[in-house]
């Protein structure tokens, strides 16, 4: 299976074949397959138009009418197969308009920008770069270091390697796919749908609708194989200083790998080192004190055997909902501990393999796969951001921040409480109390409340006091024995760049300048007094209701590649972003992030740092984050 789905294939197949197919392909999808081949825009009837519900456009017809449906693409297939025509390229861009609004309605205009780049073709890539160094500067010695090869560093530096610009990866692992590579506890998977949790550029005919973490790291490993970037990766390598120097108007950086201490420099330094890779374990009492085995969901002992044990879970975060369910199939006895309790997603196919059918036509009907793609990035990327807006006449309280956030709230309600009818004593632990978005919200398919109603889980809702030797003890004295605790506490996601010790101009320390955990950055990327420094998924760049992190990696690599284009046709040294362009726009962000349900409720999140700032969120819609990154305004920074 390739990596890659963006080369156009010719309809070869029987009708028989195709017909058979076709009972398996998504209707809206389907549709806009065909008006694009035929160039026949009223095959889009209104009759027809799909149903966008909980982020995911659906046919919402009657069986009878989808028969209709398939039947006459049926026979618009095979006219086209016949003819003998050759497919189309790319959309243009008023059949983006026409399809997008037939889609999702005007909704979609401001962002048909944005998704004109997700449809990618084997000819054409609208991120790739439009330049190259040998024609901007050719004479000139410049290098660029990544650090880090996950998803982000990857993107950077295909990047620059399209750009023509010399580069170095260092990764501290032994593989690409960070947090893929990282995270093996069982049950970790997207949460994403993984048509649209892939690159733009290379469309991968997936197992699964959401596929489990061994095929996404294999997912990594192919792109970076077949993209030949695993030549300019050093493994085991850990950056552990970077340091600007003033005299060379370079970063000077000291790594650590088996042979001990090395020392490089770059031009550029780009920091792809992620946000949850730094496992927090909670400083509870007594933490050293337990006799069994203990981990983090992120350092997962595959040593140790559950089954028949006593099983003690902290936390309820994202990955524990995934591992929970997993512990208890097997455990005598499972205990969760948990302060608060997450909203859920309602994904009725978050554990379903995509069917044979699907898969087929993604690799055969030509630009199936591509408007299968833009068919999710349409109302993923909408989203839910104005459901989680506050409205300050509504009054936005603990339940509810506007009569839309309170819609969403009972339209989950509606699918959440009929699976817990039969256990009233559950609602306490299924219902969060705080209004939805205010924390994570994780998807589910009816397996998490499931899980929850077996006779050998419980959820304790007390707060722990301590760790003893023999279990956790909590603060009403109830003393809780077990063979085992898992922690799924999360990461320390708000301390940026830790622990590597970054100086920059005149010395300034970024993380003394970041007070520890409040970090900030223009555009998640630059910060003043660090020239030539741009972070990859830095802060206030987290997509919570929207969108996907690989969406703004992308968008976050045009522009640092975009910023080095800049330095090379400018013969400039440096590049350092104005401190007036960095307050003003992190006092937006601020702003915004307080009229959000993760910024309005008190509930704990790691969406907010020590002091109860939002550290993490990207607080407007993904059209505005497109703008912002789409090139680099000169006029932002200091150019010397």
């Amino acid at each position: 299976m390739s990596a890659f789905n963006t080369t156009v294939p010719s309809l070869d197949c029987d009708d028989e074949t195709l017909r058979g197919h076709l009972q398996g392909a998504d209707i809206p999808t389907l549709l806009m397959t065909v008006a694009h081949l035929t160039g026949d825009l009223t095959i889009l009837k209104p009759e027809w138009k799909p149903v966008v519900a909980m982020g995911v456009a659906g046919s919402g017809m009657t069986p009878e009418t989808e028969a209709q449906v398939r039947a006459f693409c049926l026979q618009r297939l095979l006219a086209f197969r016949d003819s003998g025509r050759p497919a189309p390229g790319r959309p243009t861009s008023d059949q983006l308009h026409a399809l997008g609004t037939w889609l999702m309605g005007p909704v979609i205009e401001p962002y048909l920008p944005l998704i004109a780049e997700e449809a990618v073709t084997a000819e054409e890539d609208l991120r790739t770069p439009r330049w190259h160094k040998d024609h901007v500067a050719p004479n000139r010695d410049f290098k660029v270091v990544i650090i880090g090869a996950g998803e982000s560093g990857m993107i950077a530096a295909l990047r620059f390697k399209q750009a023509g610009v010399p580069f170095v990866v260092y990764e501290k692992g032994s593989d690409v796919g960070g947090t893929w590579r990282e995270n093996t506890y069982p049950g970790c998977r997207v949460d994403i749908h993984s048509f649209f949790y892939s690159f733009s550029f290379a469309r991968h005919i997936w197992d699964d609708c959401f596929a489990p973490a061994p095929q996404v790291f294999a997912y990594m490993q192919a792109v970076a194989r077949e993209n030949g970037l695993y030549e300019h990766i050093q493994f085991n390598t850990e950056v552990s200083d970077a340091h600007w120097d003033e005299a060379t108007q370079r970063w000077q950086l000291l790594c650590r790998n088996s042979d001990g201490q090395i020392r490089v420099d770059s031009n550029v330094v780009v920091f792809a080192v992620g946000q949850l890779n730094r496992p927090m374990i909670p400083a509870i009492p007594g933490i050293e004190q337990f006799e069994g085995p203990t981990f983090h969901s992120a350092q997962w002992d595959h040593s140790v055997d559950w089954s028949g044990k006593r099983v003690g879970v902290i936390g309820t975060g994202a990955s524990a909902t995934q591992f929970i369910p997993q512990l208890a199939k097997t455990a005598a006895d499972l205990k969760v501990f948990a302060r608060t309790t997450n909203w859920l997603l309602p994904t009725p196919d978050l554990h379903e393999k995509n069917s044979e059918s699907c898969k087929w036509l993604l690799a055969h009907v030509p630009h199936y796969s591509l408007w299968n793609r833009v068919a999710m990035a349409m109302p993923q990327g909408v989203g839910f951001l104005e459901d989680v807006m506050v409205d300050v006449d509504y009054p936005p309280t603990e339940v509810a921040v506007s009569a839309r956030n309170e819609q969403l709230r009972q339209d989950i309600s509606a699918w959440m409480e009929p699976q817990f009818a039969d256990r009233p004593d559950l609602r306490d632990v299924l219902v969060p109390d705080s209004p939805v978005g205010g924390k994570r919200i994780v998807r589910d398919n009816g397996t998490w409340i499931s899980t929850l109603k077996r006779d050998n889980v419980s959820m304790i809702r007390q707060p722990i006091e301590a760790i003893t030797p023999k279990g956790i003890c909590c603060v009403d004295g109830t003393e809780h024995e077990f063979d085992l605790i898992v922690y799924g506490t999360g990461f320390h996601a708000s301390k940026f760049l830790m622990p590597i010790n970054i100086t920059g101009r005149g010395g300034v320390a970024l993380h003394e300048a970041w007070k520890g955990d409040d970090a900030r950055a223009y555009l998640g990327m630059t910060v003043p007094e660090f020239p030539n420094m741009f972070c990859m998924y830095g802060p206030n760049t987290s997509l919570v209701v929207y969108s996907t992190i690989i969406q703004f990696s992308e968008l976050t690599a045009k522009y640092i590649v975009d910023a080095v284009r800049l330095l090379l046709e400018g013969g400039h040294q440096s590049m350092e972003v104005k401190e007036p362009v960095f307050e003003t726009y992190n006092q937006r962000i601020d702003q915004a992030n307080l009229l959000r349900a993760w910024g309005f409720s008190k509930v704990n999140s790691w969406y907010k740092n020590s002091k109860g700032r939002v550290t993490q969120n990207f607080p407007f819609n993904a059209v505005e984050f497109w703008h912002r990154t789409h090139e680099v305004e000169p006029t932002d920074y200091h150019l010397s």
